[in-house]
């Protein structure tokens, strides 16, 4: 199992000393939700700065028809890398990887569409070589995927969950609704005791957890499957929280058999050193009810 990181900036050496020898990198124009991302030249540069990195690609926006033929063109140039894979949303550059015959792996990443092992073997059957599991399903639920599935499964295990993205500038058009500035580009929510953010930038509005997903413990559980990578979204997080936890979990990988009161211990350390006990639904399952506002 290897520990892929998407970086909240664009100097690698920062996690390359930390151990990091995975990226999940965003790319100019065609991501959303992250802090950094980077020309197809600067991909080139670190391509051959750093030989030995696996590199994956994040190609997370929905696209618009007058972005086809742009994306076709930058596809095509990535094919050419010999990068690890590309993490797909939208399904034309699925259609565009198959016309031309590309070589490049695709991840299956339509964010909470990835659910079920039927659905993960229709993907599989159509080319891609992985899929990033759905946060809102249980760790019994991503295991019975993973046993009933071709495709090599992913799970983040750290980060601040994504909770819906809308292409819409809702935040400038809130504020034009009140006559107000929009001063900052991040603000935060609060529902009771809970914390949300909200962020806008040029591909969007998206909406955050308040609170950091702490997968130390279900980190165990996929180490035992055999996972080929597990995924930590670093926007958001302190240097001195990742100073921590991403060799501690480039630790814990090293071996499979962990004791039980070797793994509480390092969950424990975990939760106090992130201020996180927070597993989000590994642990419970999703239920949507419908406010009652009579």
């Amino acid at each position: 199992m290897n520990l892929l990181v998407c970086p909240k900036t664009k100097n690698l050496s920062f996690d390359i000393k930390r151990g990091i020898t995975s990226f999940l990198l965003g790319v100019e124009e065609f991501t959303t939700n992250q802090e950094a991302s980077f020309t197809l030249d600067e991909l080139k540069e670190i391509k051959k700065k750093y030989p030995d990195i696996e590199i994956f690609l994040l190609l997370n926006k929905n696209l618009e028809n007058k972005e086809i033929k742009k994306i076709e063109k930058l596809l095509k140039e990535i094919d050419t890398l010999g990068l690890q894979g590309i993490f797909f949303y939208d399904q034309a550059i699925l259609s565009i990887h198959n016309r031309l015959n590309l070589k490049t792996p695709l991840v299956w990443n339509q964010t909470h569409l990835v659910t079920n092992y039927n659905t993960c073997n229709y993907y599989y059957d159509k080319g891609c070589s992985y899929a990033l599991v759905a946060g809102e399903i249980t760790l019994r639920e991503i295991l019975e995927i993973k046993e009933k599935t071709k495709l090599g499964l992913m799970g983040t295990i750290l980060g601040y969950p994504v909770m819906s993205h809308s292409k819409r500038r809702l935040l400038t058009n809130y504020f034009k609704f009140l006559d107000k500035d929009k001063l900052k580009k991040r603000y935060e929510i609060k529902e009771k005791e809970r914390s949300f953010y909200v962020e806008e930038d040029d591909t969007g509005t998206s909406f955050y957890e308040g609170r950091l997903l702490n997968g130390t413990k279900v980190l165990f559980s996929l180490l035992e499957k055999d996972f080929p990578y597990v995924v930590v979204f670093e926007k958001g997080i302190d240097d001195e929280k990742l100073d921590f936890i991403l060799p501690l979990y480039l630790k814990i990988l090293t071996k499979k058999n962990w004791t039980k009161e070797e793994q509480e211990e390092l969950i424990t350390s975990s939760i106090e050193k992130l201020e996180s006990d927070y597993t989000s639904f590994f642990y419970e399952e999703t239920i949507y009810r419908v406010k009652d506002h009579g």
